[in-house]
Parts: C-alpha cells; structure tokens; sequence
C-alpha cells in the first residue's frame, strides 16, 4: 500500500482494529492472515478463535494494535447457535435443562483447544431458548470468556440421552457487535478503491482505532507532566491525575492524556473515591503502554 498518501490512514494500519464477519470453512488464523495481506500491515492477530464451522465477529488487530487484543476480547462473548439432540425433548425439558447449565458450571477444555485441559469455572450468563423443530433447538447464550459452546451442548446432552452443536455463530464480543462486522471482501473493495482511486474513505470506515473497541473499560486522565512519566513504565501518581471515571480498585482501566490521547492500559490501585481525594501515592501500574513519545513530542 502507498505510503504517502494518507498518513492518518497508515496510523491505522500501525494500530488499528477491524471486526471481520468470519466466513465458514476458514479458520480464524487463515482470516488473519488473509486481513494482514489485504491490508499490508507489517503485523496482524486475533484473539477469541472462531472454529473454521463457525462464523461471526472476529476482531483482528493490526501492527501495534496486537497488543492489546486480550482487553479487547476478555469480555463477555454472545452466541447464537443450534444444538441437536439424539431423542427428540418437548420444550418444557429443553428450558429445564437450560435452566440448570445457567450460572457458574464447571467446564474442562476440549481436546484440539490451545489451553490446559483441566475443569475450570465458567459463567453463563443466559440461556435463552428461542426455537425449536424436532431434536433442533435455536438458543442464544451470553457466556463468560473462555467459554466452549461446543462442549456445553454436549455436557447438556450428557444429562438427556446425547446433544450435539450442529451450527454456531458469535453476534457479540462485549460492545462489539455484529452490526459492526464487515465482510472480507468489503475490506478488499475497500482496499482496492484507496490503491487505485485514493479515496480512504471506506477503508477508515473500516479499520478503527483500537481505543475505539476499549470504550467498555473506566477511564483516568493523566495531567501532560505525568504521561511523559508514564511513557517511561512509571505507575500514573495521584497528583498526576487530572480527572477519572468510576472504578473499583484492582479493575482494568484505560489511561489517556488531559488531551484525549490514548496513553495504554493498567490496573487500578486506588479506587475512583481515594484517587480523588490522595494527596500522593500510586494510582495506577501500567500494564500496557500503547502511546509513542512521538506522539508528545508532536503536539
């Protein structure tokens, strides 16, 4: 991709996210790779794998974006799917059953996941029963991260005779949407109509900058004598701070300058209250700086 000709564009592409629709049959790294080679981008990566039967929301992170793609993703995932059960239930056991698997369950990994199998907690969070036509049942369900749909069908059908997923698709990764999501060859037109015409204007419509999918995260704002501090790993003190949102201590926490300017993630040392209120002390550790001291050096 030319370089020069949008610079505000190529930002994007240092450090920007696309939600893509996840076509069926691919897998979610043959996705990815096939993002960072539409786009150009010197680096691209998802988190949250969609199996290759599956479809949805996938975000992908392109360039430096790539490092935050854990607080994009660590949020509550929402699936609609249908499930098919060996011996046909009447409704009523159907919302029995899903009345029971609602809440904490306890869930051990599939074996083709990329994390220890071991019985782990998980949350969920709804179980909503939507349709059903013979031994298929269409369900809608808000789980906790980390959460295997695949693997919950199945341990229901273990209480009733046998179930199995027979169809998957994720509409939802915390505030993000399918609404939100464009199709691969979308990006592409996208992509081809910046190259051949130079017009970027579809293309920024589609790759977004990363703090815009962390909006679900409480805010701090740092005064510009502390970001400067921060940029070099320091904790952000309380008399750097300028102002703050509501939080708890020990959540994540977005960080940005009295500007607006997206600083990086940390963790909360303090509550909104005592930070108000400190007159010194740590407020927050960084966990994740995002900005580059370009970035003051240019203001």
């Amino acid at each position: 991709m030319d370089e020069k000709k949008n610079p505000g564009l190529e930002s994007l592409l240092d450090c920007g996210v696309v939600i893509i629709d996840k076509p069926p049959k691919l897998s979610s790294h043959e996705v990815t790779a096939l993002v960072k080679k539409i786009t150009g981008a010197n680096r691209a990566g998802h988190a949250g794998t969609l199996d290759p039967d599956v479809t949805g929301v996938l975000p992908i992170a392109l360039g430096r974006a790539t490092k935050l793609l854990d607080y994009i993703v660590a949020k509550e995932k929402t699936y609609v799917g249908i499930m098919k059960f060996k011996k046909e239930q009447d409704t009523k056991s159907v919302l029995a059953l899903f009345s029971k698997f609602t809440g904490d369950i306890i869930q051990t990994p599939p074996k083709i996941s990329a994390v220890r199998k071991v019985p782990r907690k998980r949350t969920i969070r709804t179980l909503r029963f939507l349709e059903q036509e013979g031994k298929l049942v269409l369900f809608e369900s808000e789980v906790q991260a980390g959460t295997y749909i695949r693997t919950l069908c199945e341990d229901m059908g273990k209480t009733c005779g046998g179930a199995r997923m027979e169809e998957l698709r994720r509409i939802a990764v915390g505030g993000i949407t399918e609404g939100k999501c464009v199709a691969m060859q979308a990006l592409a037109d996208a992509v081809w109509l910046y190259k051949e015409k130079g017009d970027s204007s579809e293309l920024e419509k589609i790759i977004r900058p990363v703090e815009e999918y962390l909006q679900d995260y409480p805010k701090i704002f740092a005064k510009g004598s502390a970001v400067s501090s921060l940029l070099n790993g320091a904790q952000l003190m309380a008399p750097g701070v300028s102002k703050c949102e509501s939080f708890r201590k020990g959540e994540r926490i977005a960080v940005y300058s009295e500007k607006g300017d997206f600083v990086g993630m940390g963790i909360s040392l303090a509550n909104s209250m005592e930070a108000g209120k400190m007159p010194s002390g740590p407020v927050v550790a960084m966990e994740r700086v995002h900005m580059r001291r370009v970035q003051i050096a240019g203001k």
